[in-house]
């Protein structure tokens, strides 16, 4: 088990408190800092394409966050899924599969299904194996992890996000 599978137990009960809108608010803020997580630089850690799409992708989610039916601003569904999933294909940068899977749960709810609890904790999960991965751990066990200061933070910073945005009921 990693040791965000022991530091998120007990989150299913703060996000089954919060609207949908704030689930997605919170996956969505999840996904923009672990983005601005990477070390030294979202730019230095990806390809060119691979920033641009992610910071595309993010400004649609953001720009639609409050649109109960909202989808993908501005591009075509199976376009969006088929560049995002290709970006795995093109850029081999650790943590970018980890990535690429929080974007497409977090695109899929938009578009078939409201955004569950099981869905927030596999988004925030995904961000948290996107930073693990790009920190290239040898041998990863809880304590390397907790030794290692980027996925320290990525986990408090995670905790924080689900504690806040469950005071906003």
């Amino acid at each position: 088990m990693l040791l965000w599978d022991y530091e998120s137990d007990g989150w299913d009960s703060l996000i089954s408190g919060m609207t949908e809108e704030l689930r997605r608010d919170l996956s969505l803020t999840c996904i923009e800092g672990t983005t601005e997580s990477f070390h030294p630089s979202l730019e230095a850690s990806f390809r060119a394409h691979t920033v641009n799409f992610i910071r595309a992708a993010l400004r649609d989610f953001r720009d639609n966050l409050g649109d109960s039916a909202s989808s993908i601003a501005v591009r075509d569904e199976e376009v969006f899924f088929d560049d995002l999933h290709a970006l795995i294909d093109e850029d081999p940068a650790p943590g970018l599969a980890a990535l690429v899977m929080a974007f497409s749960d977090y695109a899929d709810c938009l578009r078939n299904r409201p955004l569950g609890n099981e869905d927030v904790l596999g988004i925030l999960s995904s961000c948290y194996e996107a930073i693990l991965n790009e920190e290239r751990i040898p041998r990863v066990t809880p304590e390397t992890e907790r030794e290692n200061e980027n996925c320290r933070r990525a986990l408090e910073a995670q905790r924080d996000m689900v504690i806040n945005f469950s005071r906003r009921q």
